[in-house]
């Protein structure tokens, strides 16, 4: 599953102690590095320059926390678009239930 959430949320690790992964209680914040993707350096650049120059255009990788159960610290991957915020990928539908009840809001 796939939940959004505002980057000042995902570094200060605002969420409920429900395992990201597995939706189990969590019993640890674990941190986690938002990667951003971008494709538009290939079409300028395709050689020696695509590298510096992606290196450049992706160099804000924020860092967050995440709650996790012991052992289920993998499987979750966050991408950092800036104006959409983190994109939590793999999540457990029952730690977006979570998330969305900590806000007030509804779960359907």
């Amino acid at each position: 599953m796939k939940y959004v959430t505002r980057l000042d949320r995902f570094v200060v690790g605002d969420f409920p102690m429900v395992c990201a992964h597995s939706g189990k209680p969590a019993t640890k914040m674990v941190p986690v590095q938002a990667y951003r993707t971008s494709t538009w350096p290939w079409l300028f650049f395709p050689d020696f320059l695509f590298f510096v120059t992606k290196w450049v255009a992706e160099s804000d990788h924020p860092w967050g926390k995440l709650p996790f159960a012991d052992g289920e610290v993998k499987g979750v991957k966050a991408v950092y678009d800036k104006p959409i915020g983190v994109i939590l990928n793999d999540v457990h539908p029952d730690f977006v239930a979570a998330v969305k009840k900590s806000q007030g809001r509804p779960t359907n």
